[in-house]
């Protein structure tokens, strides 16, 4: 009998570690689960690239025919007709700003969830370092006071 009990116990032990290793652990699966997401991300984000490279092609296009209607006022000296032209002109100019900043914010924010999170982190610290360089002020107090000293 206790034969027995020692030798179930002992095929236990040589088999549980074998079971044990043959999981993969929750790290790597969380890990491919993000490569997962970031590959499907990035075919997104061209598809979004192409959907607003179509819709600046449209704005481009109806600045064209206004500016040709532009033209055509202007050659036949309808003042009144050439200011409502060139009003519809800086409205469409406008509409096409305001797309075209909503379209790099959004392609921005496409790009930024693509990255992983330790990226993501050093990428805002290199936004704001860059930022405080370029206008010119110094590190914070509290970083030059306790920075390392070179001697």
């Amino acid at each position: 009998m206790l034969k027995s009990i020692l030798s179930i116990t002992i095929m236990l032990s040589l088999l549980a570690p074998v079971y044990a290793t043959a999981q993969p652990s929750k790290s790597y699966k969380k890990d491919e689960k993000a490569r997962k997401k970031s590959r499907a991300g990035s075919e997104s984000f061209a598809n979004d690239q192409e959907a607003a490279s179509a819709v600046l092609k449209h704005y481009k296009q109806e600045l064209t025919a206004l500016d040709q209607e532009r033209l055509d006022a202007e050659a036949s000296g309808d003042m009144e007709k050439l200011a409502k032209i060139e009003q519809k002109i800086r409205q469409v100019k406008g509409e096409m700003c305001f797309t075209k900043q909503k379209i790099e914010e959004d392609i921005i924010k496409e790009y930024n969830k693509i990255q992983e999170k330790h990226v993501r982190k050093r990428m805002k610290k290199s936004k704001k370092k860059s930022k405080r360089i370029n206008e010119n002020k110094r590190e914070p107090f509290f970083k030059r006071l306790f920075r390392k000293k070179r001697r």
